[in-house]
């Protein structure tokens, strides 16, 4: 069986996954239309944007004909596939074809690629689409993500969902966690970054890839009303930086704060949990106990944008709590972020007998 992970590099899952399988003994690569800023790596970079449209257009194509002959299974991830334009009006060109080839489809949703902003904003007390500053994200996206969705479900053979909250979205999909952390590379870096006095500031690292998005400003108005009160706390602040980064980061840091209005952590959580650093987080309890099955394992502080500074204050004020949560985080990661157990779930998902 030969597998081909593709057309993005969203939050390195792909890449992790497509790892895993190969220890399992499936070939499985993993090809990006163009790398990302977090530069996560790929077996195949097309680097689409660096070439004239029509140029571009023909390296698809020539790789569109090579991978329909190489590859059995094809795992979109993103929400996407690799003829799919959007601003074109071009939804999932390739997936009938595919499917007259006989070929698996798998497509994995990972967020905003399928999570409808009207109705999360009717739905929901606490939303990132409240909040979202992104101005085309709109109700006529909305219409285009339902069409989209359709579409997927006329020709996959299994559809994934990260994020708990999809599921709504997406009846019928499987959750899946994430397995973009390989537990092996990720050794816990201890529990506190060890101040020196009782004045030196607490290190408080939050990674927003959108600020509006991942609730930011209440993470800010956090950390200064802890500051203001007496607790020193030192904001690490960080944005745009290469993934290659990201661990002497999470190292530096007394804890994380991840995200605060998606109701569900991200690859950034897993990451700090690995190294042995507890987590702060909004994790919406509904979503939790609808469709995942070890939420009662999850060893997240769960917290509110409302509530952020007082269960921060806990947090800093207890190395004990922090200790606690930096342990029972690398156990949790090892036993239900490890790829090589994810990959088991994909891998059945790519046997002809797997009914969607």
């Amino acid at each position: 069986m030969r597998v081909l992970h593709c057309p993005t590099d969203t939050g390195g899952h792909a890449w992790g996954l497509s790892r895993a399988e190969r220890a399992l003994g499936v070939h499985s690569d993993v090809m990006v239309r163009r790398s990302s800023w977090l530069g996560f790596p790929c077996d195949v970079d097309l680097r689409l944007r660096e070439s004239a449209l029509p140029v571009s257009v023909l390296r698809l194509g020539w790789f569109v004909l090579r991978a329909v002959r190489q590859y059995d299974v094809f795992h979109f991830n993103w929400g996407m596939s690799l003829v799919d334009y959007r601003t074109w009006n071009l939804h999932y060109w390739d997936l009938p074809l595919l499917k007259r080839l006989g070929k698996r489809v798998v497509v994995t949703f990972q967020g905003c690629d399928a999570r409808m902003k009207g109705l999360s904003r009717q739905r929901l007390s606490t939303s990132a689409c409240a909040e979202c500053d992104v101005a085309w994200c709109d109700e006529r996206m909305d219409t285009i993500r339902q069409k989209r969705i359709r579409k997927v479900f006329t020709y996959a053979d299994k559809v994934f969902a990260l994020n708990p909250d999809l599921l709504h979205f997406l009846p019928g999909a499987e959750f899946l966690p994430y397995a973009s952390v390989d537990p092996n590379e990720w050794k816990s870096a201890g529990t506190s970054a060890r101040r020196t006095s009782q004045s030196e500031p607490f290190r408080v690292l939050h990674m927003p890839t959108n600020r509006s998005i991942k609730g930011t400003r209440y993470v800010e108005q956090a950390c200064a009303r802890l500051n203001s009160g007496g607790v020193p706390v030192e904001l690490m602040l960080v944005e745009q930086v290469p993934h290659a980064r990201v661990k002497d980061l999470i190292a530096q840091a007394d804890v994380v704060v991840d995200q605060l209005l998606i109701g569900w952590y991200g690859a950034l959580a897993v990451e700090a949990m690995a190294l042995g650093k507890p987590v702060l987080c909004y994790l919406r309890a509904e979503d939790l106990k609808h469709f995942v099955p070890f939420h009662e394992q999850i060893p997240i502080v769960r917290t509110t944008k409302e509530t952020l500074a007082q269960d921060l204050d806990g947090l800093l004020r207890s190395q004990s709590r922090r200790e606690e949560l930096g342990e029972a985080g690398r156990r949790f990661v090892t036993e239900w972020h490890d790829p090589l157990k994810i990959a088991r779930q994909t891998v059945a998902a790519y046997q002809p007998s797997c009914a969607a």
